[in-house]
Protein backbone atom coordinates (compact mmCIF):
# COMPACT_ATOMS: atom_id res chain seq x y z
CA UNK A 1 0.00 0.00 0.00
CA UNK A 2 3.01 2.40 0.43
CA UNK A 3 4.50 1.89 -2.50
CA UNK A 4 1.31 2.19 -4.36
CA UNK A 5 0.44 5.85 -2.46
CA UNK A 6 4.10 6.67 -3.29
CA UNK A 7 3.70 6.11 -6.81
CA UNK A 8 0.44 7.93 -7.05
CA UNK A 9 2.24 11.12 -5.07
CA UNK A 10 5.13 10.38 -8.10
CA UNK A 11 2.69 10.25 -11.28
CA UNK A 12 0.77 13.13 -9.92
CA UNK A 13 3.95 15.50 -9.25
CA UNK A 14 5.56 14.16 -12.48
CA UNK A 15 2.49 15.06 -14.64
CA UNK A 16 2.24 18.64 -12.81
CA UNK A 17 6.25 19.43 -14.10
CA UNK A 18 6.59 21.85 -16.71
CA UNK A 19 8.75 21.11 -19.57
CA UNK A 20 12.31 19.31 -18.64
CA UNK A 21 11.58 15.80 -17.29
CA UNK A 22 8.23 15.78 -20.04
CA UNK A 23 9.59 12.27 -21.14
CA UNK A 24 9.02 10.70 -17.72
CA UNK A 25 5.55 10.74 -18.09
CA UNK A 26 5.60 8.06 -20.89
CA UNK A 27 4.76 5.32 -18.07
CA UNK A 28 6.84 2.47 -16.10
CA UNK A 29 7.71 0.97 -19.46
CA UNK A 30 9.47 3.65 -20.17
CA UNK A 31 10.63 4.63 -16.40
CA UNK A 32 12.18 1.41 -16.05
CA UNK A 33 13.89 0.15 -19.35
CA UNK A 34 17.48 0.68 -17.82
CA UNK A 35 18.67 2.39 -14.67
CA UNK A 36 19.77 5.54 -16.61
CA UNK A 37 16.37 6.30 -17.51
CA UNK A 38 15.05 5.37 -13.85
CA UNK A 39 17.09 7.46 -12.44
CA UNK A 40 16.34 10.57 -14.32
CA UNK A 41 12.85 9.96 -13.92
CA UNK A 42 13.45 9.31 -10.05
CA UNK A 43 11.82 5.63 -9.72
CA UNK A 44 14.98 3.62 -9.58
CA UNK A 45 13.53 1.99 -6.42
CA UNK A 46 9.77 1.26 -7.79
CA UNK A 47 11.51 -0.43 -10.87
CA UNK A 48 13.56 -2.45 -9.02
CA UNK A 49 10.40 -3.95 -6.91
CA UNK A 50 8.68 -4.39 -10.16
CA UNK A 51 11.18 -6.21 -11.70
CA UNK A 52 11.65 -8.21 -8.43
CA UNK A 53 7.80 -9.23 -8.63
CA UNK A 54 8.39 -10.41 -12.39
CA UNK A 55 11.33 -11.94 -11.48
CA UNK A 56 9.78 -14.14 -8.94
CA UNK A 57 6.23 -14.66 -10.74
CA UNK A 58 5.51 -17.91 -10.96
CA UNK A 59 6.02 -19.03 -15.28
CA UNK A 60 2.43 -20.21 -16.94
CA UNK A 61 4.23 -21.13 -19.99
CA UNK A 62 3.36 -24.65 -21.42
CA UNK A 63 6.07 -27.33 -22.46
CA UNK A 64 6.55 -26.93 -25.89
CA UNK A 65 6.51 -31.07 -26.99
CA UNK A 66 8.86 -32.17 -30.33
CA UNK A 67 6.91 -35.19 -30.83
CA UNK A 68 3.40 -36.45 -30.37
CA UNK A 69 2.38 -37.41 -26.65
CA UNK A 70 1.73 -40.95 -26.14
CA UNK A 71 -1.65 -42.20 -25.68
CA UNK A 72 -2.47 -44.70 -22.69
CA UNK A 73 -5.73 -46.01 -22.10
CA UNK A 74 -7.05 -48.12 -19.08
CA UNK A 75 -9.72 -49.67 -19.07
CA UNK A 76 -11.45 -51.11 -15.52
CA UNK A 77 -14.07 -51.11 -13.39
CA UNK A 78 -14.65 -49.58 -10.12
CA UNK A 79 -14.09 -52.49 -7.57
CA UNK A 80 -11.47 -54.77 -9.10
CA UNK A 81 -8.46 -55.42 -7.18
CA UNK A 82 -6.19 -55.80 -9.25
CA UNK A 83 -7.44 -52.52 -10.92
CA UNK A 84 -6.78 -50.89 -7.96
CA UNK A 85 -3.56 -51.94 -7.62
CA UNK A 86 -2.41 -50.65 -10.64
CA UNK A 87 -3.85 -47.09 -9.57
CA UNK A 88 -1.75 -46.90 -6.79
CA UNK A 89 1.44 -49.08 -7.90
CA UNK A 90 1.93 -47.72 -11.51
CA UNK A 91 -0.68 -45.24 -12.67
CA UNK A 92 -0.59 -42.34 -10.27
CA UNK A 93 2.76 -42.22 -8.94
CA UNK A 94 3.56 -42.14 -13.31
CA UNK A 95 1.13 -39.53 -13.31
CA UNK A 96 2.63 -37.33 -10.31
CA UNK A 97 5.78 -37.76 -12.40
CA UNK A 98 4.86 -36.56 -15.46
CA UNK A 99 2.17 -34.10 -14.61
CA UNK A 100 3.22 -30.75 -16.59
CA UNK A 101 5.34 -32.70 -19.25
CA UNK A 102 2.38 -33.15 -22.13
CA UNK A 103 4.39 -36.24 -22.71
CA UNK A 104 0.93 -38.29 -22.37
CA UNK A 105 -2.39 -38.47 -22.65
CA UNK A 106 -4.67 -40.93 -19.90
CA UNK A 107 -7.80 -42.14 -20.98
CA UNK A 108 -9.93 -43.92 -18.89
CA UNK A 109 -13.02 -46.37 -18.94
CA UNK A 110 -14.67 -47.96 -16.18
CA UNK A 111 -16.54 -50.38 -17.69
CA UNK A 112 -14.52 -53.60 -17.62
CA UNK A 113 -16.52 -57.13 -17.37
CA UNK A 114 -19.63 -55.28 -16.56
CA UNK A 115 -23.07 -56.34 -19.53
CA UNK A 116 -25.61 -53.78 -20.19
CA UNK A 117 -28.98 -54.34 -21.79
CA UNK A 118 -31.73 -51.80 -22.96
CA UNK A 119 -34.18 -50.93 -20.80
CA UNK A 120 -36.85 -48.55 -22.11
CA UNK A 121 -34.62 -45.40 -23.42
CA UNK A 122 -32.19 -46.41 -21.07
CA UNK A 123 -29.82 -49.30 -19.78
CA UNK A 124 -29.21 -51.70 -17.65
CA UNK A 125 -25.87 -52.81 -16.21
CA UNK A 126 -25.05 -55.85 -14.01
CA UNK A 127 -21.13 -55.82 -13.06
CA UNK A 128 -18.78 -58.28 -12.27
CA UNK A 129 -18.44 -57.40 -8.54
CA UNK A 130 -22.44 -56.48 -7.77
CA UNK A 131 -24.74 -53.38 -7.85
CA UNK A 132 -22.16 -51.58 -5.44
CA UNK A 133 -19.82 -51.74 -8.73
CA UNK A 134 -22.11 -50.32 -11.51
CA UNK A 135 -22.87 -47.28 -8.81
CA UNK A 136 -18.31 -46.84 -8.50
CA UNK A 137 -18.72 -47.04 -12.80
CA UNK A 138 -21.47 -44.30 -12.91
CA UNK A 139 -20.02 -42.07 -10.57
CA UNK A 140 -16.78 -42.04 -12.31
CA UNK A 141 -18.25 -41.78 -15.57
CA UNK A 142 -19.80 -39.19 -14.92
CA UNK A 143 -16.75 -37.31 -13.16
CA UNK A 144 -14.52 -37.96 -16.82
CA UNK A 145 -17.51 -35.86 -18.20
CA UNK A 146 -18.03 -32.87 -16.04
CA UNK A 147 -14.17 -32.89 -14.92
CA UNK A 148 -12.14 -33.44 -17.80
CA UNK A 149 -8.99 -31.32 -16.74
CA UNK A 150 -6.44 -34.40 -15.54
CA UNK A 151 -5.06 -32.07 -12.89
CA UNK A 152 -8.64 -32.29 -11.32
CA UNK A 153 -9.66 -35.70 -12.85
CA UNK A 154 -6.93 -38.21 -11.96
CA UNK A 155 -6.61 -37.33 -8.33
CA UNK A 156 -10.40 -37.62 -7.27
CA UNK A 157 -9.74 -41.27 -9.31
CA UNK A 158 -6.91 -42.05 -7.39
CA UNK A 159 -8.95 -41.28 -4.48
CA UNK A 160 -12.07 -43.24 -5.30
CA UNK A 161 -9.75 -46.11 -6.37
CA UNK A 162 -8.13 -46.39 -2.60
CA UNK A 163 -12.10 -45.76 -0.96
CA UNK A 164 -15.46 -46.76 -1.92
CA UNK A 165 -16.54 -45.02 -5.08
CA UNK A 166 -20.50 -45.42 -4.37
CA UNK A 167 -20.03 -44.04 -0.89
CA UNK A 168 -16.80 -41.59 -0.17
CA UNK A 169 -17.29 -39.63 -3.65
CA UNK A 170 -18.11 -36.61 -1.90
CA UNK A 171 -14.90 -36.80 0.45
CA UNK A 172 -12.84 -37.37 -2.91
CA UNK A 173 -14.45 -34.57 -4.19
CA UNK A 174 -12.79 -32.36 -1.39
CA UNK A 175 -9.86 -34.19 -1.65
CA UNK A 176 -9.37 -33.14 -5.27
CA UNK A 177 -11.12 -29.76 -4.89
CA UNK A 178 -14.08 -30.11 -6.97
CA UNK A 179 -17.53 -29.92 -6.51
CA UNK A 180 -19.50 -33.08 -5.88
CA UNK A 181 -22.97 -31.83 -6.75
CA UNK A 182 -23.11 -32.78 -10.80
CA UNK A 183 -21.33 -35.81 -9.86
CA UNK A 184 -23.92 -37.70 -7.52
CA UNK A 185 -26.74 -35.86 -9.54
CA UNK A 186 -25.14 -37.30 -12.68
CA UNK A 187 -24.30 -41.08 -10.85
CA UNK A 188 -27.68 -41.34 -9.42
CA UNK A 189 -30.21 -40.29 -12.79
CA UNK A 190 -30.37 -41.74 -16.23
CA UNK A 191 -27.57 -39.00 -17.27
CA UNK A 192 -25.02 -41.37 -15.53
CA UNK A 193 -26.09 -44.73 -17.19
CA UNK A 194 -25.98 -42.97 -20.45
CA UNK A 195 -22.33 -41.95 -20.22
CA UNK A 196 -21.87 -45.55 -18.76
CA UNK A 197 -23.07 -47.11 -22.00
CA UNK A 198 -20.72 -44.80 -23.97
CA UNK A 199 -17.66 -46.59 -22.04
CA UNK A 200 -19.63 -49.84 -22.98
CA UNK A 201 -19.15 -49.20 -26.34
CA UNK A 202 -15.58 -47.94 -26.43
CA UNK A 203 -14.71 -51.20 -24.44
CA UNK A 204 -16.41 -53.56 -26.54
CA UNK A 205 -14.59 -51.96 -29.60
CA UNK A 206 -11.20 -53.23 -28.31
CA UNK A 207 -9.41 -55.16 -31.00
CA UNK A 208 -7.88 -57.15 -30.12
CA UNK A 209 -11.36 -57.33 -27.50
CA UNK A 210 -10.04 -57.35 -23.83
CA UNK A 211 -9.78 -60.69 -21.78
CA UNK A 212 -9.61 -59.27 -18.11
CA UNK A 213 -9.39 -56.28 -16.44
CA UNK A 214 -7.29 -53.97 -16.05
CA UNK A 215 -6.95 -53.51 -19.70
CA UNK A 216 -4.21 -51.16 -20.96
CA UNK A 217 -3.12 -49.78 -24.50
CA UNK A 218 -0.19 -47.56 -25.21
CA UNK A 219 -1.46 -45.82 -28.31
CA UNK A 220 -4.05 -48.06 -29.15
CA UNK A 221 -2.53 -51.49 -28.72
CA UNK A 222 -2.49 -53.45 -25.90
CA UNK A 223 0.41 -53.42 -23.43
CA UNK A 224 0.72 -55.53 -20.41
CA UNK A 225 4.36 -53.65 -19.66
CA UNK A 226 2.16 -50.83 -18.81
CA UNK A 227 1.00 -52.69 -15.73
CA UNK A 228 4.66 -53.46 -14.49
CA UNK A 229 6.43 -50.41 -15.15
CA UNK A 230 4.41 -47.62 -16.59
CA UNK A 231 6.40 -44.92 -16.58
CA UNK A 232 9.48 -46.94 -18.25
CA UNK A 233 7.18 -47.69 -20.62
CA UNK A 234 5.91 -44.10 -21.67
CA UNK A 235 8.79 -42.97 -21.69
CA UNK A 236 10.36 -44.87 -24.01
CA UNK A 237 7.70 -44.86 -26.24
CA UNK A 238 7.96 -41.11 -26.31
CA UNK A 239 10.20 -40.37 -29.37
CA UNK A 240 10.44 -36.48 -28.16
CA UNK A 241 13.43 -34.96 -26.73
CA UNK A 242 12.51 -36.74 -22.67
CA UNK A 243 11.65 -35.14 -19.39
CA UNK A 244 13.91 -34.85 -16.68
CA UNK A 245 11.49 -37.77 -14.83
CA UNK A 246 12.63 -40.32 -18.16
CA UNK A 247 16.05 -39.92 -17.11
CA UNK A 248 16.23 -41.97 -14.37
CA UNK A 249 14.33 -44.47 -15.99
CA UNK A 250 16.50 -48.07 -17.18
CA UNK A 251 14.55 -50.88 -19.09
CA UNK A 252 13.71 -53.58 -16.70
CA UNK A 253 15.47 -56.53 -16.12
CA UNK A 254 13.78 -60.03 -17.64
CA UNK A 255 15.20 -63.49 -16.95
CA UNK A 256 14.60 -65.33 -19.78
CA UNK A 257 14.24 -68.99 -19.85
CA UNK A 258 17.10 -71.31 -20.33
CA UNK A 259 17.04 -73.84 -22.95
Amino acid sequence: MKVLIAFVVFVTFTFAQPAAKNDCSKGPDFWCQNDETATRCGVLALCRIMKDKIKFQPSTKKNVLDAPPVNVSFYYESLCPGCRGVWAQQLYPTYQKLAGTGIVNFEFVPYGNAQEQPYGSSWYFTCQHGPDECVGNYVESCAIHYYPDPSKLIPFLHCLEQYTPYRDGEYCAGIAKIDWGPIETCSSGDEGKQLEHQMALKTNQLSPPHQYVPWLTLNGQPSTALASNMLYTICNAYTGTKPAACTSQKEPHVCFKEH
